[in-house]
């Protein structure tokens, strides 16, 4: 099977700084490609009282807020050649879709218990439990590292070591 680089799940948060980090050095090691993917979503209220013009304004936004805050979180470092899709819905099968034909997938993670992990879900085990690619959780603990701090000193988890065999070829 031919494989397409590393994905790289992020939301604006001190975790997705951290995976963003940990898998753009990875791509950098391995001279492969990050695809980094951003999700966003219309709540159900802005969906029924907006509709498509305010769909259409939160893509161009969503887009304009990413490109700013991924190239903020790689600063200075090295980086790999990357790219950035923006999709609009939830970011589990989002990413696991967009990780289908890579090496790895990469997500940030962090803490969810009781009624929030409930309601909100993990992403990070969504993947783990759906991905067909091995999949790598990078912890973030305290204040995300700046970005002259080599993001593979970050100690990441190989969590699942995905099935390529249900894949199809």
């Amino acid at each position: 099977m031919n494989t397409s680089g590393i994905v790289v799940g992020v939301d604006n948060s001190v975790p997705s700084a951290a995976a963003l980090r940990w898998a753009a050095e990875e791509a950098r090691l391995r001279h492969a490609s990050l695809r980094v993917v951003y999700t966003w979503e219309l709540t159900c209220a802005e969906e029924y009282t907006a509709g498509v013009q305010l769909r259409e304004v939160s893509a161009v936004d969503a887009r304009a807020r990413a490109t700013s805050w991924v190239a903020d979180a790689l600063g200075e470092s090295p980086r790999p050649t990357w790219t950035l899709d923006i999709i609009e819905g939830p970011p589990g099968p989002a990413l696991v879709a967009r990780s289908r034909e890579a090496e790895l997938l990469v997500v940030g993670t962090r803490e969810h218990v009781g009624v929030r992990r409930f309601v909100a879900g993990s992403v990070s085990h969504y993947c783990v439990s759906h991905a067909s690619c091995p999949v790598v959780a990078v912890p973030a603990e305290g204040p995300p590292a700046p970005a002259s701090v080599p993001a593979a000193q970050a100690d990441p988890i190989l969590v699942s070591q995905g099935d390529r065999s249900a894949v199809p070829s």
